[in-house]
């Protein structure tokens, strides 16, 4: 029996799905991502289920949706001896190895001695991983939160105190990938996942990448267009730019191995997208905008995936990556997975037929202030409709308001209505455990609700405001 191919995940953080060359847009210049998505297959509709980073990563490897998986909300653990892609692919005869952000595994008091006695040297989550909240990877290279391009640190194998980096965090992991890769010689296949944070905030590039003018940048409508703004969305691109350009570092070093140039399943994909200055916002997520929820899916294996380019209109999200990337290599799913398999789409069978609605969700997040609520969606090939914890609906045409500058949730009660059951059957299927009750029979919320916070922030996104929230003045 042949061998099974070497599987590679690239991941990044809040990198919109719309912010690549081949998805139409004009700034930026992404050659890498776009000759694996020539090469291979790019879904134009892929999209996060929960927008938010440890849950979303809990649902990339359990194939579970966050509010029925393994990791339920912001700062949850990977759960010890919960299933994976790296137990799947182990049980298959894989070796694993993982590069780079978790954010699966904080225990609050993991601070080993180095960081005790030197925190002022680390950023605010720099907590070791526990191993048996790392979903099963054996190699291990990773760090839980860095926040900090060019002041990075990580946990190499298991060694009980980090490492720093030296230098920008997207290419020095891309280094670090690439040694290892030029070093293995087991006989298993290898399941590699290099996990980048870059273009995740603080918004900081190498200075060769800045190369935009922030006044030619082209905006969409629902861009809120400022100076501030403008600078911020150059240097978004330029760290997209730079992870484009270490994608392609990566392949040529892989390209150059006898070992894995021939037969690899290469998958790169972000956890959640950035509204990227949509809606008065930059530096976040967490609601169902296509600017959040938005991501790239780029798959590509020679031989095995005809070159298709754009797959465009079916519904593919992180929940399915799992059942995916199973189905490619032929083997079983399991029966907890709830994702659907998309490798006969993949494979170039043109008439597969794909989801009707995407779950999408908030579950968990982390409060950091009012704007944060918790809500349940699902978007279909016209519509996006979401309920939050307050009673508020949201719904878009996405036909005829690509850029959801129109809620029309009061204005058209029959699609809502609609959209409203169409939910509430998603999150039967899915163990939802209490949404269901809030939707059908949940109380009017009183208010206003006096926020006494901290600082008066930009971007609010909740459908909260002004209504249900008013400011303290001292």
């Amino acid at each position: 029996m042949a061998r099974q191919p070497h599987v590679i995940y690239i991941l990044s953080d809040e990198h919109f799905g719309g912010a690549m060359s081949h998805m139409g847009d004009a700034n930026v210049r992404t050659p890498n991502m776009d000759r694996l998505a020539a090469e291979g297959v790019s879904f134009d509709r892929a999209y996060a289920n929960c927008p938010i980073c440890t849950p979303s990563r809990g649902t990339i490897f359990s194939g579970r949706h966050a509010h029925s998986g393994p990791v339920q909300y912001f700062f949850d653990v990977f759960k010890a001896g919960a299933p994976s892609t790296a137990t799947a692919l182990r049980a298959a005869g894989y070796h694993t190895a993982y590069f780079g952000k978790w954010h699966c595994g904080v225990v609050h008091d993991q601070e080993p001695p180095t960081v005790r006695a030197e925190r002022e040297e680390y950023t605010r989550w720099p907590h070791r991983t526990p191993e048996y909240h790392r979903a099963g990877f054996q190699d291990w290279y990773g760090f839980e939160i860095n926040n900090a391009p060019f002041k990075g640190f990580y946990y190499h194998e298991d060694e009980p105190n980090p490492r720093k980096m030296d230098g920008y965090q997207t290419d020095f992991l891309t280094d670090l990938a690439i040694d290892y890769l030029q070093s293995y010689d087991r006989d298993e296949p290898l399941f590699l996942v290099l996990s980048v944070e870059p273009p995740h905030f603080p918004l900081e590039a190498p200075e060769s990448f800045e190369r935009f003018d922030p006044a030619a940048l082209e905006t969409p409508p629902s861009f809120a267009d400022s100076p501030e703004m403008r600078t911020q969305l150059a240097t978004y691109y330029a760290m997209v730019e730079n992870l484009d350009w270490n994608i392609g570092r990566l392949r040529d070093a892989l390209d150059s191995l006898p070992e894995f140039e021939s037969d690899r399943l290469t998958v790169y994909f972000s956890d959640h997208g950035d509204y990227m200055g949509t809606h008065g916002a930059i530096n976040r997520k967490e609601n169902p905008h296509e600017n959040s929820v938005r991501i790239p899916a780029v798959f590509h294996w020679p031989e095995q995936i005809p070159a298709q380019g754009r797959r465009d209109g079916l519904l593919f999200s992180l929940v399915d990556l799992f059942p995916t990337t199973l189905g490619l290599l032929g083997l079983d799913i399991p029966v907890h997975c709830q994702g659907l398999d998309f490798s006969d789409a993949l494979r170039g069978q043109e008439d597969f037929t794909g989801p009707d609605a995407v779950l999408l969700e908030m579950s968990g997040n982390p409060r950091w202030n009012l704007d944060f609520l918790d809500w349940r969606g699902l978007v279909t090939s016209r519509w996006k409709y979401a309920f939050y914890e307050t009673g508020h609906e949201r719904l878009f045409d996405l036909e005829n308001d690509p850029f959801e500058m129109n809620n029309l949730a009061e204005t058209d009660s029959k699609t809502c209505a609609e959209m409203r059951t169409k939910l509430l059957q998603l999150l039967a299927e899915s163990r939802e455990p209490y949404f269901d009750v809030l939707i059908e029979h949940g109380v009017s919320v009183e208010g206003p609700v006096l926020d006494v916070g901290e600082r008066n922030f930009k971007g609010k996104l909740a459908p909260i405001w002004p209504d249900l929230v008013r400011r303290h003045e001292p």
